[in-house]
C-alpha cells in the first residue's frame, strides 16, 4: 500500500530590517485578515471532517465515513488492542463493521480539538469519549473509554481527507468483555437495529429542565428513592458515585446555583427503560467561571418513569479546569510536574522584549517569603515548543526544590506578543532570554548572585549564546541539550528532499513573501507523514508534539514557519562554548538527541564543567516521563546546592 504522505509546515523569520509604510501597512492588516479568513474556513473544514466520521459511524453510515478517508490511511489503535499501519478506507471499514454494528448503540462525543492548517496539510488533535452500549447477560451493558486522537489530514481536489488516527487510551470503565459480544452478534447476523423510542426519554429531558431552570425541587421530583449517578472518569478528587436521593441532593444543590444550558441528543435503546444522551453544557458557576464539559449518560428508570440510574462520562480535565474549588493536579500538561497541592505557586507575569509584551509563569516555592531573596532559574524548552510543556514542567519542580523559577513563551510563540507567529530565530529568542533576565534582575525576590539559565533541548544554544554575552547570567545548566553547528545540520538536512540549500532557499523566498504580503508560509512543525515537515521521523519519532497524552493541544502551535530554516540551520550553537566564562552543568543521554554535539560542546568548554549522562532514557522521555524527569531535576538541584 502507498503512504498517504502529510505536509508539515515550519514556522520562521526575521523582521529587522524591514522598513514598513502606512500603506503597506494597511496591505499587511488586510492579507493577514485575508489569511487568517483562509486559515479559519480550512479549520472549519476539517472540524467538519472529524465531526461527519463519527457521526456516520454512531449512525452506521459507512459510505460516509469511507468519504472522509484519503486513499490510504494510517492507523494505530494498538492502545484498544488493534492493528498498525497504512490501510485502505475499505481495508479499515471491514475492521469496523465486523465489530461496531453488533452493538445497540455507539457514541461518539469529540472534543477539545486543536485543528493546525499548514498549506494543504492539516493535523489536529482532540479527546474522545466513546460509550458502547448492548444489554448484556453478566456485567455492565455499557463500555466506554475516554481516548485522546493525534490526526492528520491532506487537502486533495478543495477537500480535507483523513490521512493519519493515532488513539491514546486514557481511562476506560465498564464491561471490557462487551467487544466480543458484539462481534459474535455480527458474526451470527443478529445486528441489533435502532429503535426510535424510548420511556426514559421523558424523565432524561425533565432532568435537563430541571437544571436549566435550576429547579431542585422538580429535580428531585424526578428520580427515584434509590436513584444512582455513577461517574467513571471523574479525577481523584471528586466523587466516582453518588448513591441514593440524598446524596444525588447534597451535590446538586450546588450544582443548581450555576447558570446552565445543555444542548442534547437521545439515542433510544432496545431497552424500553434506557437511554442514551449526548450532550454538551454550556455554565458558568456562581463564582463566574465558565465551565463548559461533554458528556455521553446512560439513563435508565423505573416502572413508574423515574431517573433511577445515570452514569455520566465526562472529559475529567475540563472539570480540573474549570470547577469551583478544583484545579489540575499538576503543574504542566502532564503528570510529571509538580502537584499543585504541594505547595508550589504560579503566578502569570509579563515582561517586553523588543518592544513586545511576552506572557510567563512565574513559579513561587512552598511557604514564600515575600521579605526574602531566591535562587533563581530561567527555563527554556525546545525548539517550537510553549512554556506549557517542558519549561512549565522542570520550572515547578524547581520551585518545590526551594527556588524561584521563570517560564515564558518566546516572541510569536504560545500567548506572547510578534508577528509572524512560530518563527524559530536564534536572534530573537537570545534577545527574548536576555530581556527575561532584565525582568529578573529587577524583581524584589530575585537573589541576582545566584541567576542559573536552564536550557532544554534546542534551547540549551540560545541559553549558552545567552550566557556568553550576558554576566547576569552566573551559571548555566543544559538538559538533553540539541547543540549543533552549520556543518552538523548540513550533515542532517541534506538527508531531506529539499536538502540544506533547498530549506535555506525556501527561507529566504518565505521572506520577500511575508514582506511583500504579510502572508508567511508553514509546514507542520511536526508530523508522523510528511517529509516537509520541521520534525519528520515516522512511527512515534516525535509522538511528544502530537500527542495529546503528551504535549499536544490548545497550548502548542503545530506549525513551523517556512523562513525559519536558514536560522536555524546556520545557528552555531556549539561555538559559544568558548566564550563562556561561568560554570557549567550539563544532564544529557546517548540515546538523545545529538550526544555528539554535546561533546563538542563540552570540549570547548574552558570554565568550570559537570556533566552527567542518564543513558537509560531517551530525548523526549527526558521532556515528559516522570521518573526522567525526576532523575534528571535530580541532578540539577544536587550540582545547584554544591
Amino acid at each position: 500500500m502507498r503512504p498517504i504522505i502529510l505536509s508539515a509546515l515550519v514556522l520562521f523569520f526575521s523582521i529587522s530590517h524591514i522598513n514598513i509604510t502606512y500603506a503597506q501597512l494597511k496591505k499587511e492588516k488586510a492579507m493577514h485578515t485575508q489569511a487568517a479568513t483562509t486559515t479559519n474556513d480550512d479549520q472549519a473544514a476539517v472540524h467538519q471532517v472529524i465531526a461527519t466520521l463519527f457521526q456516520a459511524v454512531d449512525n452506521r453510515q459507512w459510505a460516509a465515513v469511507k468519504n472522509t478517508m484519503a486513499d490510504s490511511v494510517y492507523t494505530d489503535y494498538s492502545a484498544l488492542g488493534g492493528q498498525v499501519g497504512f490501510f485502505t478506507p475499505d481495508e479499515i471499514l471491514q475492521g469496523w463493521q465486523a465489530v461496531l454494528p453488533g452493538f445497540e448503540r455507539t457514541i461518539h462525543q469529540v472534543h477539545n480539538e486543536a485543528i493546525w492548517i499548514a498549506g494543504d496539510r492539516a493535523t489536529a488533535t482532540f479527546d474522545g469519549i466513546a460509550t458502547h452500549y448492548l444489554t448484556a447477560t453478566d456485567g455492565d451493558d455499557f463500555w466506554s473509554v475516554f481516548v485522546g486522537y493525534d490526526t492528520e489530514f491532506i487537502k486533495e481536489n478543495d477537500t480535507w481527507k483523513l490521512a493519519r488516527i493515532d488513539l491514546s487510551l486514557h481511562k476506560q470503565a465498564g464491561n471490557t468483555s462487551l467487544s466480543q459480544a458484539a462481534i459474535k452478534n455480527v458474526q451470527s447476523g443478529k445486528v441489533p437495529s435502532f429503535v426510535s423510542e424510548s420511556k426514559a426519554t421523558e424523565a432524561a429531558e425533565r432532568f435537563f429542565q430541571a437544571l436549566e431552570n435550576q429547579d431542585l425541587t422538580a429535580f428531585l421530583a424526578n428520580i427515584g428513592t434509590d436513584a444512582v449517578q455513577a461517574m467513571p472518569f471523574s479525577p481523584n478528587n471528586f466523587p466516582k458515585t453518588l448513591a441514593g436521593k440524598a446524596a444525588l441532593e447534597q451535590q446538586y444543590k450546588k450544582v443548581m446555583t450555576y447558570t446552565q444550558r445543555y444542548k442534547r441528543t437521545y439515542f433510544p435503546t432496545q431497552n424500553p427503560n434506557v437511554v442514551l444522551a449526548k450532550y454538551t453544557g454550556t455554565i458558568v458557576t456562581e463564582a463566574g467561571k465558565d465551565y463548559n464539559n461533554a458528556y455521553v449518560s446512560i439513563f435508565e428508570v423505573n416502572e413508574k418513569g423515574l431517573l433511577i440510574r445515570n452514569v455520566e462520562h465526562f472529559n475529567p480535565n475540563v472539570l480540573l479546569e474549570s470547577w469551583t474549588g478544583l484545579q489540575p493536579e499538576t503543574y504542566s500538561v502532564h503528570a510529571a510536574g509538580a502537584k499543585r497541592d504541594g505547595g508550589v505557586t504560579m503566578q502569570q507575569v509579563s515582561f517586553t522584549s523588543q518592544g513586545l509584551t511576552l506572557q510567563g509563569h512565574l513559579f513561587l516555592p512552598p511557604n514564600f517569603d515575600q521579605r526574602k531573596q531566591y535562587p533563581t532559574v530561567i527555563v527554556t524548552g525546545s525548539w517550537t515548543s510553549v512554556k506549557e510543556q517542558m519549561p512549565d514542567e522542570y520550572a515547578s519542580l524547581l520551585a518545590k526544590k526551594g527556588y524561584l523559577s521563570l517560564t515564558f513563551d518566546f516572541t510569536g510563540f504560545g500567548e506572547s506578543e510578534g508577528q509572524p507567529r512560530q518563527v524559530e530565530d536564534y536572534r530573537l529568542k537570545i534577545a527574548d532570554i536576555k530581556a527575561a533576565v532584565d525582568y529578573l534582575t529587577n524583581h524584589p525576590n530575585v537573589a541576582t548572585a545566584s541567576l542559573t539559565g536552564l536550557g532544554v533541548c534546542a534551547s540549551a544554544g540560545y541559553m549558552a549564546h545567552a550566557t556568553a554575552q550576558d554576566t547576569r547570567i552566573k551559571q548555566l545548566v543544559l538538559v538533553a541539550p540539541w547543540l549543533h553547528n552549520p556543518e552538523i545540520a548540513k550533515s542532517i538536512y541534506d538527508m531531506r528532499p529539499d536538502k540544506t540549500t533547498g530549506l535555506i532557499a525556501a527561507a529566504r523566498k518565505a521572506k520577500v513573501q511575508y514582506a511583500e504580503t504579510g502572508n508567511m508560509p508553514y509546514v507542520l512543525a511536526a508530523s508522523e507523514l510528511d517529509p516537509r515537515s520541521a520534525m519528520y521521523v515516522p512511527q512515534n519519532a516525535f509522538d511528544y508534539y502530537l500527542n495529546p497524552a503528551k504535549a499536544a493541544g490548545k497550548h502548542y502551535d503545530n506549525r513551523f514557519a517556512v523562513s525559519s530554516w536558514e536560522p536555524w540551520l546556520t545557528f552555531d550553537g556549539i561555538g559559544s562554548a568558548k566564550d563562556i566564562k561561568q560554570p557549567v552543568f550539563i544532564v544529557h543521554s546517548e540515546s538523545g538527541a545529538m550526544p555528539q554535539g554535546t561533546k563538542q560542546f563540552y570540549a570547548q568548554l574552558k570554565s568550570d564543567k559537570n556533566i552527567v549522562w542518564l543513558n537509560k532514557y531517551n530525548q523526549q522521555q527526558l521532556y515528559f516521563e516522570e521518573a526522567a524527569v525526576n532523575s534528571a531535576l535530580g541532578e540539577v538541584v544536587k550540582y545547584l546546592k554544591q
